[in-house]
């Protein structure tokens, strides 16, 4: 699979966020050495991406329009994809919240991506997969419109677990790093809070 990679220099996320924006954009089309990576489940922590991938850094939210969220039979968090085409009314303004997935976007330089790859059992647990993503708000928390509406479509790495796609109750450890990772998106990146109880805490009952 093909990936695109992207840099920039020193994207800090609590500066300047249009500089950062355009930054960002300016090279999403070059062919350098970062990736995007989208982070859906525990990596929506910060912390825990530091301490795993200590050269990431987080640009803003993004969101897969027409995936779900799950947890899976492993007791981790998964996206499904799609089960058919868009149809040709539809488009990313019309798509609501629970029709989707809102996840973290990182920079990720090949060093951070070989551990990435480690931490998330890369290919057993995951498959990489490279996916059309809206980058919705900024490194300030601020909305992007886009284009089209809906955000900015930029190019990033997904894990997603293509073997279990079952659901599954969440295993307790990881309730309480999706925890502190829900809480980072909230507070510091403008993830819905409701959204995050009507599709990732719901599983929670579960255990």
């Amino acid at each position: 699979m093909n990936t695109r990679e992207v840099i920039v220099e020193d994207v800090d996320s609590q500066g300047d966020s249009q500089q950062s924006q355009d930054s960002v954009l300016t090279v999403i089309q070059e062919e350098r050495h970062e990736v995007l990576y989208f982070a859906y489940g525990s990596n929506l922590s910060t912390a825990q991406m530091r301490a795993r991938c200590p050269l990431s850094t987080a640009i803003g939210l993004g969101f897969l329009p027409r995936w779900r969220w799950i947890i899976n039979s492993r007791g981790y968090a998964n996206i499904l994809p799609p089960s058919s085409p868009p149809s040709s009314s539809s488009s990313s303004s019309t798509t609501t919240d629970d029709d989707g997935v809102y996840g973290l976007l990182y920079l990720l330089p090949p060093r951070d991506e070989e551990s990435l790859d480690r931490f998330e059992g890369v290919p057993h647990a995951y498959e990489k997969l490279r996916c059309e993503v809206r980058w919705v708000r900024d490194g300030d928390g601020k909305l992007l419109a886009g284009e089209e509406g809906g955000g900015e479509p930029v190019k990033a790495l997904v894990y997603v677990d293509e073997r279990r796609t079952d659901d599954g109750m969440p295993a307790k450890e990881y309730v309480g790093r999706m925890e502190r990772g829900i809480e980072d998106a909230v507070r510091n990146w403008g993830l819905d809070e409701g959204y995050a109880n009507r599709v990732m805490r719901k599983w929670w009952t579960k255990v």
